[in-house]
């Protein structure tokens, strides 16, 4: 089930980006998102009074900074195309819609802040309402972003990283697996990850996650061991001890990372047994339909010695996912 966030919880955040010192708590998504536009408002405002100073005509100071900040988008925008930024190893191509929107809102922010000196040079009605209604149509582009970073603030992630930055070989039928789970397609996925150290499992799907919070879908990541530590705790103690606006139960795409992280490649290995073992906890019927009900990645890095990737399958059938609805993601195999 698809729950927003509540307006409830977007007044507490501001509330507390506001109140408390950077130096001691640092900054959050949401936080550096509006500070960034303030700057851009500023950048704005402070060159268009700068040349004003010098030429002493409020309108032409407006449209020179203007046209000076759409020439600097347009540059910070295109220009990494030339570097292939935005272009990977074409397993994923780049949200243009999404980056587009970005540079349109940066630039309404750099114009709001001339706009505004020239308001107050040259006060004009026909002037101020049209910008009052374009102002108006920019607190949308407000409410996307910061609804935006707040969904992937809250996942949690260990870097901000998109599938677009994928720049390692990977098969069509894993592509065309992801991108349907992006398009939300396949409702419930369960992902069997594998793969040697230095594959980019996790990359791989903190990409994943990161696009599915950019479409303000909740998203949780974990490490294996802080997951199982969650299990037998309470609804009430998880919701007190969350990082978070949600926890894992209440997520709707959960990343459980590291089952089987790097060295050693034999020994201290995850079970696919083990897992249906943790289950069984005083939660066990909370656990077991939570994680049904809800896309899992299962990160799990390379097998134990005595099993197979079909053990990890019958795991997941045994707790009663769907059989279609598991997929394997082997970067091992190209």
């Amino acid at each position: 089930m698809h729950i927003k966030i509540t307006f409830r919880e977007i007044l507490s955040t501001i509330h507390t980006d506001l109140i408390g010192k950077d130096s001691q708590r640092g900054i959050t998504l949401t936080y550096g998102w509006f500070a960034n536009q303030v700057g851009h408002f500023s950048l704005g405002f402070i060159p268009t009074f700068i040349v004003y100073t010098n030429n002493h005509n409020a309108l032409k100071s407006l449209l020179y900074v203007g046209l000076f900040w759409f020439l600097f988008e347009g540059y910070n925008v295109l220009s990494p195309l030339y570097k292939k930024e935005y272009k990977g190893n074409g397993s994923f191509k780049v949200d243009w819609k999404n980056l587009l929107f970005d540079v349109s809102t940066d630039l309404s922010f750099f114009w709001t802040g001339g706009v505004i000196f020239y308001l107050l040079v040259h006060f004009n009605i026909s002037v101020l309402i049209a910008f009052l209604g374009a102002f108006f149509l920019l607190l949308f582009a407000v409410r996307y972003w910061f609804l935006t970073k707040l969904y992937q603030q809250n996942a949690l992630f260990p870097y901000q990283f998109r599938l677009s930055q994928w720049n390692a070989k990977l098969s069509h039928l894993n592509i065309d697996t992801v991108n349907k789970v992006i398009s939300r397609k396949e409702s419930k996925t369960h992902f069997l990850i594998f793969g040697s150290k230095g594959k980019g499992k996790t990359r791989l799907m903190v990409g994943l996650g990161n696009e599915l919070a950019i479409k303000n879908h909740k998203t949780t990541y974990s490490t294996f061991s802080k997951w199982v530590s969650m299990l037998e705790e309470s609804d009430q103690t998880l919701k007190e001890t969350s990082f978070s606006l949600w926890n894992w139960t209440q997520t709707e795409f959960l990343i459980i990372d590291d089952i089987n992280p790097g060295s050693p490649e034999i020994s201290n290995k995850t079970k696919s047994s083990d897992i249906q073992n943790y289950l069984k906890t005083t939660n066990s019927d909370r656990n077991i339909k939570a994680l049904v009900d809800k896309s899992v990645a299962w990160v799990v890095g390379s097998c134990a010695e005595t099993e197979k990737q079909e053990d990890w399958i019958r795991m997941l059938e045994n707790i009663g996912v769907n059989s279609k609805d598991i997929h394997i993601v082997d970067l091992d195999t190209i």
